[in-house]
């Protein structure tokens, strides 16, 4: 019977939003596919760009 009693006040509580429960792990799979498909490309771009600013303080 207390079993009862508690999901009964478990119930009453806020309820869950179904569009951020399906979204988010949709979100954070897209975001995860995004960098890993352009993180070579922006790898390559941040060591092209150290080496031109190391290469424009010499002069």
């Amino acid at each position: 019977m207390p079993l009862l009693k508690l999901w009964r006040k478990t119930a009453r509580g806020r309820h869950l939003n179904v569009k951020r429960v399906i979204f988010f792990p949709l979100i954070v799979y897209a975001v995860y596919i995004f960098i890993d498909s352009y993180l070579p490309i922006f790898m390559v771009g941040f060591v092209i760009w150290l080496l031109y600013a190391r290469t424009g303080k010499r002069r």
